[in-house]
């Protein structure tokens, strides 16, 4: 299995224009199936300044190509929303099209979404880089062989989430503030509160399979 990692500042998209609007804001992207072939169906797992939850969400009210926005739910570090785009074009699109299959779930941080997928067929990844580069602005982060058995969380993922727990962020009530982990392993907040979300994610999903 091959591997592909890129950004792309993906052009008259609506989550990228929501990410050049709020960059310091991260949003993690679940993808949920949509009825209709020209929407997708999201829910957004936003972290960063709690003080501009209320401006993100007027703003995409009001955005081009949101049809729907609706809050589930807020923390003081998180704001989860679903929300439903219709736009010309998609990303994943692309990357279905020939065959690649998602790793991880994607992000959008400072105007760019991040994407990781992974292929069968080597040639397959010079073929999405061409398409998605007619899209919008492309950096490609990383191309390689990699195998099914690779780790459930990636090594960053596993520091942040062993300190994290060590120090008490999961005891009731919390010992540690995720202002407190970034400084320890020299992050901003938005990043390591991205980092441990999708540990989170990770490990809930692996566990709720066993169930």
């Amino acid at each position: 299995m091959y591997k592909l990692s890129f950004k792309v500042r993906h052009r008259n998209c609506a989550e990228t224009g929501l990410s050049i609007k709020f960059p310091k804001h991260h949003i993690t992207v679940v993808d949920i199936q949509s009825t209709h072939p020209k929407e997708k169906q999201y829910f957004y797992y936003i972290t960063g300044n709690p003080r501009k939850f209320d401006e993100v969400v007027s703003y995409l009210h009001k955005a081009k190509g949101f049809k729907l926005v609706e809050e589930i739910e807020r923390s003081t570090e998180t704001l989860l929303l679903l929300v439903v785009i219709s736009q010309k074009g998609y990303i994943q699109n692309v990357i279905q099209k020939y065959h690649g299959f998602f790793i991880d779930l994607h992000t959008v941080s400072h105007g760019y979404e991040y994407w990781h997928i992974g292929v069968v067929d080597r040639q397959s990844i010079d073929k999405i880089i061409v398409e998605a580069k007619k899209m919008g602005l492309l950096k490609v982060l990383y191309i390689g062989e990699v195998g099914f058995e690779h780790s459930l969380l990636s090594q960053q993922q596993k520091k942040i989430f062993k300190y994290a727990y060590d120090k008490g962020y999961y005891s009731q009530p919390r010992k540690v503030t995720i202002l407190r982990i970034a400084k320890a392993m020299k992050l901003s907040p938005a990043t390591a509160g991205e980092h441990l979300l999708k540990a989170e994610n990770k490990l809930i999903n692996s566990i709720a399979r066993k169930i």
